[in-house]
């Protein structure tokens, strides 16, 4: 089991994603700070029908098992994935008139994860934004069954309207409106963002032809 000090003082959270990737079987957070390791605790834990747990992938129990989340390897029986999202509108963001953006962010293994990188354009229009830009690339996820996408939606002054996680193992192709969820994991209305997913099994290069 993992879990603050019991001697701090103060009520920020660890990041439960790193102790998943080794695979601890409890990870204890502050509940009464809405950050985003709660967010993403929140997050892993809905796509259960929130039963409480979450079953290791099963790498993780074989017995014999060698797996270090902190380089890259090759597991064996595991198959890493390509993905790609382009973010394509936006749907009752804001009841203020601000611009709008969206980030996108993988929590992973170390080499998996990918943060302050991609990100849409700033519209001005917060009811119906349209960006329809180039899809945000991710070439090689290594686990997808320990990765996150955590989808983030900013004002133009770069302060959070609402955000999304949502576990790479449950995701398909295809095209998806995804809701937008406050910092308690909330629905705020009918916000939404209007997306298009492609996720596949990674080939390298150099057997792309084959």
């Amino acid at each position: 089991r993992i879990y603050p000090k019991g001697a701090r003082m103060k009520s920020d959270n660890l990041q439960p994603q790193m102790f998943w990737n080794i695979g601890c079987q409890m990870v204890a957070l502050n509940f009464q700070t809405l950050d985003p390791p709660m967010q993403i605790n929140l997050g892993k834990f809905e796509f259960n029908n929130r039963s409480g747990y979450v079953l290791k992938p099963e790498f993780m129990t074989k017995k014999r098992a060698v797996f270090n989340p902190f380089l890259e390897t090759t597991v064996e029986g595991v198959v890493a994935a390509e993905l790609s999202v382009k973010i394509i509108s936006g749907q009752f963001l804001s009841d203020k008139k601000c611009g709008v953006r969206v980030e996108l962010e993988i929590y992973g293994i170390a080499n998996d994860s990918v943060r302050r990188k991609h990100q849409t354009r700033t519209v001005m229009n917060s009811t119906n934004p349209t960006w329809n830009d180039e899809p945000f690339r991710f070439s090689k996820i290594s686990i997808p069954d320990l990765a996150m996408m955590r989808f983030i939606v900013n004002d133009d002054a770069g302060k959070m309207i609402g955000q999304r996680i949502i576990p790479l193992e449950s995701v398909q192709t295809g095209y998806r409106y995804i809701s937008v969820r406050n910092e308690f994991n909330q629905a705020i209305g009918m916000a939404s963002i209007f997306v298009f997913i492609e996720i596949k099994d990674y080939i390298p290069s150099e057997m792309a032809d084959f």
